[in-house]
């Protein structure tokens, strides 16, 4: 997990070697990193990436802060409004959708992506009755055989789906996984 107090190179090393990135952006995460520990206007520049990317807004002092507690208190030279104004411009040149709030509760800088506003609630689709009303006309063991096989279905695609990802292990490691994930519990000995 991330601190406040981080290289952002570090953080970005770390992302890339999430499992799953494609090749091309694990390389590119990994080509920053690297150049983020030589540039500080790319470290600088990506430390207020990470921050902004939280979704909510930063005042001027709260992003010189942060970021200098991460880089270096010289990160952001003699004239930071001037070094801030440079990176915003330079990101935002690159697609970065950067805004500011003026809001008296909510002043400074946000990513308009994600955007300030609370996502809005699911709407899920209306309850399918013929199907609810099929289902209670069924008798208990065909319930029962509707249960198990569906039980089974997701046991076998979740034995696939680890066999998959992890080439490694065991049929029994794979097989207590699956287990533990579909049922929630371990095989019982």
């Amino acid at each position: 997990m991330e601190t406040r107090d981080e290289h952002p190179a570090l953080a970005w090393k770390r992302a890339a070697r999430q499992p799953d990135h494609l090749p091309q952006t694990w390389l590119r995460l990994a080509a920053m990193a690297g150049h983020m520990q030589l540039d500080k206007v790319a470290a600088r520049r990506a430390a207020l990436i990470d921050l902004l990317a939280d979704g909510r807004p930063h005042p001027r002092e709260e992003i010189w802060q942060t970021i200098a507690a991460q880089i270096g208190e010289e990160c952001w030279g003699q004239r930071p409004p001037e070094a801030l104004a440079r990176d915003l411009s330079a990101l935002r040149r690159g697609g970065i959708r950067i805004a500011y709030s003026r809001q008296p509760e909510t002043v400074g800088y946000y990513l308009q992506y994600p955007s300030l506003q609370r996502p809005s609630i699911p709407r899920y689709d209306a309850p399918n009755w013929e199907l609810i009303t099929a289902i209670r006309h069924l008798s208990v063991p065909e319930k029962n055989k509707r249960a198990f096989a569906a039980a089974d279905f997701a046991l076998c695609q979740k034995r696939l789906l680890l066999t998959e990802e992890h080439p490694d292990w065991s049929a029994v490691e794979i097989e207590e996984k699956a287990r533990r994930l579909v049922y929630g519990v371990g095989e019982e000995s």
